[in-house]
């Protein structure tokens, strides 16, 4: 071996990680928990009144979705009539 400075490069990256695009992002809109409670879309919640607001979004979007689909069964009878 020679005393000279090895030309083999040291292991490891030279630049830091970049995460690669299209990736992951971090969701703006996405509750923030803490001990006290939850923050969301700039509201502040106690963990009683997240769970009412969540059941709320939820009994709101099914009883959309419920007449959404009585909507599109009439839809359905109605061409169904018309071809016959």
């Amino acid at each position: 071996m020679t005393d000279g400075p090895s030309s083999i490069p040291p292991q490891g990256p030279k630049e830091p990680h970049k995460p690669l695009p299209g990736g992951k992002k971090e969701d703006i809109n996405a509750p923030k928990y803490s001990s006290e409670g939850v923050e969301y879309m700039g509201m502040s919640f106690t963990k009683l009144q997240w769970s009412k607001f969540l059941a709320s979004m939820m009994n709101t979007m099914m009883s959309q979705m419920k007449s959404e689909n009585t909507r599109m069964l009439k839809a359905i009878k109605k061409f169904k009539d018309q071809d016959n």
